[in-house]
């Protein structure tokens, strides 16, 4: 046997027509801008300034720009030692970062005071007691000035779109 034929042959590095990493960027790169959105949805802005000055503080050398081009996806391969600084920052363990699995996101908004309560309460209902709830919220969110909750965030579309 040939040792291709043991470890793959890289036919599987290219999934979806990503190149290798991207994927991983992609999901890090979300990961960092929800970081900084959990922290807006609890009241407190956070600049990409104050990040860099606490992670210097701290012993994780890191730049301005540097960080500006993580959120925007500019740079997308950041180092241990950044990722070690950013999850210390944010208080997040470490693999936050490093999966393209989005269940993190979730258990995130379901720790924060009241969701749960709501998703216990709705566990369930009909489909269309559940689409009725979400269009509430959705009011509610537009009549606090909060973005509205994209496709992909709600986990796809309401059943009677």
């Amino acid at each position: 046997m040939e040792i291709h034929e043991e470890v793959g042959d890289g036919s599987d590095r290219v999934r979806d027509g990503a190149v290798p990493g991207q994927r991983l960027g992609e999901a890090f790169r979300a990961r960092l801008n929800e970081l900084f959105a959990a922290a807006e949805r609890r009241g407190r802005h956070i600049t990409n300034r104050e990040v860099v000055l606490w992670m210097n503080d701290h012993g994780y050398a890191i730049k301005d720009a540097y960080l500006s081009q993580l959120r925007s996806g500019r740079a997308a391969s950041p180092s241990l030692k950044i990722i070690e600084g950013l999850s210390a920052y944010f208080d997040v363990d470490s693999s936050t970062f490093l999966s393209v699995d989005r269940s993190h996101v979730l258990n995130d908004l379901l720790d924060q005071h009241g969701v749960q309560a709501i998703a216990t309460r709705a566990a369930g209902l009909s489909q269309e007691n559940i689409d009725a709830i979400a269009r509430l919220l959705d009011r509610f969110r537009e009549s606090e000035s909060l973005p509205p909750v994209s496709t992909d965030e709600a986990g796809g579309p309401l059943r009677d779109e």
